[in-house]
C-alpha cells in the first residue's frame, strides 16, 4: 500500500498541475510545502504493531519453531520499510518523551513469561491428544508390557 501511494500521487499530481501554470500561480509557500509533505506517521502505533508481532511469534514458537527466525527477518523488513517511509514518504512526527519507548522496554521481559505459558499450553495439548497412541505404539514395541512394567521386571 506504501508502494502505491494514492494520497502522495494525488499531491504529486496537484503540485504539477501548479507548476505547469508558471507565473499565473496563485499558491503561497507554506501551500506548497504542505503539497510536498506526506501524511504523519503514528510512531506509538507502529511501535505497538511492532511488539504486538513480537509477542505472536514467540507465543506460537513452541508449536512454529521457525517463527523466532520469521520474527527476526520480519523485524529486519519493517525497520528498512519504517526507515524508507520516514525518510521518503511521511514528514517528521511529532516528538514524543521517551515514556513510550521505556514502557515497551520494561515490558520486554514478560517476553519470556509469555513464552513459558504458550509452550506449557501447547505441549501439554499435544500430550494430552497424542498420550493414547503414543502409549500403544510404545508398548509395541515394548513386547506388549508398558514402561513400568518392563522397568519393574529387569529390578
Amino acid at each position: 500500500m506504501y508502494y502505491l501511494n494514492i494520497p502522495g500521487r494525488l499531491k504529486q499530481r496537484k503540485a504539477r498541475k501548479e507548476e505547469e501554470k508558471g507565473d499565473e500561480c496563485q499558491m503561497t509557500q507554506r501551500e506548497a510545502n504542505t503539497l510536498c509533505e506526506g501524511a504523519p506517521i503514528d510512531v506509538s502505533n507502529n511501535i505497538s504493531k511492532v511488539f504486538a508481532f513480537i509477542m505472536t511469534c514467540v507465543f506460537y514458537s513452541p508449536i512454529v519453531p521457525l517463527g523466532i527466525p520469521i520474527c527476526g527477518v520480519g523485524l529486519i523488513l519493517i525497520y528498512y520499510s519504517y526507515k524508507y517511509m520516514l525518510l521518503r514518504v511521511h514528514k517528521m512526527p511529532e516528538m514524543f518523551g521517551d515514556l513510550m519507548a521505556t514502557f515497551f522496554a520494561s515490558f520486554m521481559p514478560f517476553i519470556l513469561l509469555t513464552w513459558c505459558i504458550a509452550y506449557v499450553i501447547f505441549v501439554s495439548e499435544i500430550n494430552n491428544t497424542y498420550a493414547d497412541t503414543f502409549n500403544e505404539n510404545y508398548k509395541d514395541d515394548a513386547g506388549g508390557k508398558t514402561a513400568s512394567t518392563k522397568d519393574l521386571d529387569n529390578d
